[in-house]
């Protein structure tokens, strides 16, 4: 049957919105973002692009260790950028990421100019991939977590200090000249660096690590 060719509706490529319900797909969509990072972030409670776009980089950098405050910025910026380039229908992840591993395979070993590798004498050296944010934190002795002290921290410290108190335990500051209450006398106490106290921390692994509450107040502002 002839259909009059200025008639026919072409129909519009639907955009696969269901890509965006696959976050790590997403995630891992970002360069430098690699299983093991999506992993740490989805477990953090960034599993959705609406909870990634929405987020703070620095609470991003602070919940997800490794990850610096600038690369969270990024990676909430790219994420916008390819939900809006997928919501277009501009961009297919799936034959995006198809695209890039043939390519990879297709190159030629001699375009890099490497010899073979029986004619390699010595073994090339493992740079390391620590972030400075890593780095700054070993030397502090912080293995585990940011190197100030986390709102959600200075709540438990604040709180186990005021049950201290409630049960007898001598105060470091004046009852006659602190604040009245006891979380408030607590706070006072944490302001003025008087607490020896630690900070247990556990990683996604099951790492756990005490840290000295003087290290991390070195670095966190109470006002």
């Amino acid at each position: 049957m002839y259909q009059d060719p200025s008639k026919i509706i072409k129909k519009k490529r639907k955009p696969k919105l269901e890509q965006l319900e696959n976050i790590k797909l997403v995630l891992t969509f970002i360069q430098g973002i690699g299983p093991k990072t999506s992993d740490k972030m989805i477990e953090a409670g960034y599993d959705t692009v609406e909870k990634v776009i929405d987020a703070s980089a620095e609470e991003m950098a602070e919940a997800v260790s490794g990850l610096s405050v600038d690369k969270a910025k990024s990676v909430i910026e790219e994420t916008k950028e390819i939900k809006e380039q997928v919501e277009a229908a501009k961009l297919d992840l799936k034959k995006a990421r198809r695209g890039r591993r043939r390519k990879v395979v297709d190159e030629e070993p001699d375009s890099y100019g490497l010899p073979p590798a029986g004619e390699m004498e010595e073994e090339l050296e493992r740079k390391s991939l620590k972030t400075g944010h890593e780095t700054d934190n070993e030397e502090l002795g912080i293995r585990i977590g940011p190197k100030w002290l986390t709102r959600f921290e200075k709540a438990r410290v604040i709180g186990a200090r005021a049950l201290q108190i409630s049960m007898g335990a001598p105060t470091l500051l004046s009852m006659d000249k602190g604040p009245a209450g006891l979380f408030a006398f607590a706070e006072a106490e944490l302001k003025a660096g008087a607490l020896p106290m630690t900070v247990r921390r556990s990683s996604p692994t099951g790492e756990e690590a005490d840290i000295p509450l003087s290290v991390l107040l070195e670095n966190t502002r109470l006002d």
